[in-house]
């Protein structure tokens, strides 16, 4: 029988922390020139929309970084490996849901005015 190798502890080097700090300050750069670029807008309309003047590329983005989790993306690669390509089925309800939403509950807010699904409830 053989015996159990432990695998090797894998720990950040100079290279690793670079381009984490590089991925931190851009994203923090960009939050900064926005807040400092919009500070006229304050209410909470022009907040959560974009004051209705963003394109569709920025808000695709955005609602699929909403949408997916960071266990999604972190998780579904070792659910693949574990089980098999049956996870594929996910991806593809995954993808009806978003058309659905898209197409049928999108639109109703967005005539309505609504900025939050919470807003439905009062």
């Amino acid at each position: 029988m053989s015996q159990f190798i432990p695998p090797e502890k894998n720990v950040f080097v100079s290279l690793d922390y670079v381009v984490f700090t590089g991925l931190f300050l851009v994203s923090a750069g960009i939050g900064v020139f926005f807040a400092i670029k919009e500070r006229s807008k304050t209410s909470s309309a022009d907040f959560l929309v974009g004051g209705k003047q963003m394109t569709y590329g920025p808000v695709a983005l955005s609602l699929t970084a909403s949408f997916m989790s960071a266990v999604t993306v972190l998780g579904a690669p070792s659910e693949v490996y574990l089980f098999g390509g049956s996870f594929v089925i996910f991806f593809i309800a995954y993808a009806f849901v978003v058309i659905f939403s898209a197409e049928l509950f999108i639109p109703v807010f967005y005539r309505s005015g609504i900025t939050s699904t919470y807003e439905v409830c009062h």
